[in-house]
């Protein structure tokens, strides 16, 4: 994608966005805009305090600040959040990063009450997850593959909550998959295994070549070089 396609595309899916959440709730933060259907006052307050500090934690590791404040929708039915971020098939996911915004599923509707909400949503909600998607697709400029936004989302989840995907899952050389397969059919019949190898590819680039290589590496994505220039760095599961 051309360095200047993918802001256009950007600015024209957040105007969908924010057309078809126009009859929501809206609150802001020096950060943030919130839009919300009917939520408890705690749970909105945890959502924030939430995306503030991902937020920091991702933002110190880019070396990158928004300037524009980040949309942030939050949905009581996920039937609206599929049909709003264009997913037409799949179970709904709790956490979407589509059109410049973040879009979560209000976590009352998806964590078990015996587990703890406010530390289930801290930990392993989706919002260090969509927000690593968000600053990857600025600073790389949209100009990578699938199975790298996700890897680089999941390391994010590894380095900064210390969520390890796919944790304990064994590869071999029948059911690893070529770069080429993840390019091709990241969302096939075993997404789950093809998340895992997308994580360890970038959690093994970073191990070998350090975190300011993979930051380094999207920049230059941003400012228009060919993933294929850094293939090299994922060679290895």
């Amino acid at each position: 994608m051309t360095k200047g396609l993918r802001p256009l595309i950007r600015n024209i899916e957040n105007k969908i966005v924010l057309y078809k959440t126009r009859k929501f709730t809206e609150t802001e933060t020096d950060t943030f805009v919130f839009r919300y259907e009917d939520i408890d006052d705690k749970i909105l307050e945890l959502i924030k305090d939430t995306a503030k500090s991902k937020y920091r934690e991702i933002a110190d590791i880019f070396q990158y600040e928004f300037e524009d404040k980040i949309l942030v929708v939050i949905y009581n039915n996920t039937n609206l959040m599929m049909k709003t971020t264009m997913l037409r098939r799949g179970d709904p996911p709790i956490g979407v990063y589509y059109g410049d915004s973040i879009h979560i599923l209000n976590p009352e509707l998806w964590v078990e009450k015996s587990e703890g909400l406010e530390y289930v949503f801290c930990n392993k909600g989706p919002m260090l997850h969509e927000l690593t998607h968000l600053f990857t697709d600025h600073v790389g400029n949209g100009n990578f593959p699938m199975w790298f936004t996700e890897g680089v989302s999941l390391y994010f989840e590894y380095l900064v909550d210390g969520y390890e995907w796919g944790k304990g899952i064994p590869f071999t050389d029948t059911d690893t998959y070529t770069i080429k397969e993840l390019n091709n059919n990241l969302y096939g019949p075993d997404q789950y295994r093809a998340y895992t190898q997308s994580f360890r590819l970038v959690r093994n680039m970073v191990d070998s070549y350090g975190l300011d290589k993979l930051i380094n590496t999207i920049t230059l994505l941003g400012k228009g070089h060919n993933m294929n220039e850094f293939i090299y760095l994922f060679e290895k599961v």
